[in-house]
């Protein structure tokens, strides 16, 4: 289940940061609907990490998985298309 619930929170991260508006992996942002998923995935997450734990480490075990996601998809986009290759929009 823990397994799961890690795919699940870097899934739900990562459709927040395609569907923002200042990411930088695709020419255009993604609509609402990728943002309606990724509330499902983290909701998912929490659920798999509840199950694979009792309730509180799955709390914030399912938190940390997410914040981590949050953090390393824009620096996974900054290191793959560093800022000197930008486009001007």
């Amino acid at each position: 289940m823990n397994l799961l619930g890690c795919a699940a929170a870097f899934v739900a991260m990562l459709l927040v940061y395609l569907a923002s508006p200042n990411q930088r992996a695709l020419a255009r942002p993604l609509g609402r609907a990728a943002r309606w998923l990724a509330g499902v995935f983290a909701v998912l997450a929490l659920v798999a990490w509840v199950a694979g734990e009792t309730t509180l480490p799955g709390i914030f075990s399912a938190l940390t998985a997410l914040m981590f996601g949050a953090v390393v998809f824009p620096y996974l986009c900054w290191w793959l298309r560093p800022a000197g290759e930008r486009r001007s929009r």
